[in-house]
């Protein structure tokens, strides 16, 4: 008896979820041919979050103490050694603006500024990769719903005009696609929006993140430049030859 019970339960549930999964697989029928559009709009915008949480990591835009480690060998003067660190974390944001403002070492403190400036911003620009579709994605995710909403009106007027309303199955048909599909661009476009303004807000402090530590750099090589220069300086005045050179 008690045997009987339980397989007895068990195809119950089975049943259960045969049952919702028709009901899913109808639903998305029933929604029209706009559902595709705004299941691939779906796809997207999840591979899109995902792609720019694993890129937009902090140890990887700016690694813990990259800059301390930098400014001790400029300090000493070990400029290869710098470049050599940068080299391998060449994946890391931080480390490109860095390197190309190691190769203007002994050129003036307006170059050296300009070339960490210019690879910076070059730099944060790829920090707001893909976020253009994320919000394009938000956007048309509801017009999408609103123009499936349009063509399933359209055929329950359609229905009305040539059969009355004699048959109501019909008719509830054009409604059932009107209401699937506005329903469905909004279960779309709500979490677009926030995965949008949560990928915007990270890339952005990290930007911001960025624009200091290159701040600092820029300060590290400019001393550096300007110790250098003043060395040079001094050789030539305590050497006649060189100076006369």
């Amino acid at each position: 008896m008690g045997s009987g019970f339980f397989v007895l339960t068990n195809c119950r549930h089975f049943a259960g979820n045969e049952e919702a999964n028709l009901n899913f697989i109808e639903l998305f029928h029933r929604g029209g041919p706009l559902l595709y559009p705004l299941f691939l709009c779906s796809f997207v915008a999840v591979t899109i979050f995902l792609e720019r949480l694993w890129s937009l990591r902090k140890k990887k835009v700016i690694p813990k103490g990259f800059i301390e480690k930098l400014a001790q060998y400029v300090s000493v003067g070990k400029i290869e050694e710098a470049l050599a660190v940068c080299d391998q974390n060449r994946r890391s944001t931080l480390a490109r603006v860095a390197r190309a403002g190691l190769i203007q070492i002994g050129e003036s403190p307006e170059m050296i500024r300009f070339m960490i400036g210019e690879i910076g911003g070059q730099e944060a620009v790829g920090l707001e990769k893909n976020q253009r579709i994320l919000a394009t994605i938000a956007y048309i995710a509801p017009l999408l719903g609103l123009l499936g909403t349009v063509s399933g009106m359209i055929k329950a007027f359609e229905v009305i005009s040539h059969q009355s309303v004699g048959d109501p199955a019909l008719l509830a048909g054009g409604i059932s696609e009107a209401l699937i599909t506005t329903a469905a661009g909004l279960v779309i476009a709500i979490p677009v929006v926030i995965m949008h303004k949560i990928v915007q807000g990270r890339a952005d402090n990290l930007s911001l993140e960025l624009e200091k530590e290159s701040v600092t750099l820029t300060e590290h090589l400019i001393k550096f430049t300007q110790k250098k220069q003043e060395e040079n300086l001094e050789v030539k005045h305590n050497n006649p030859k060189a100076r006369s050179i």
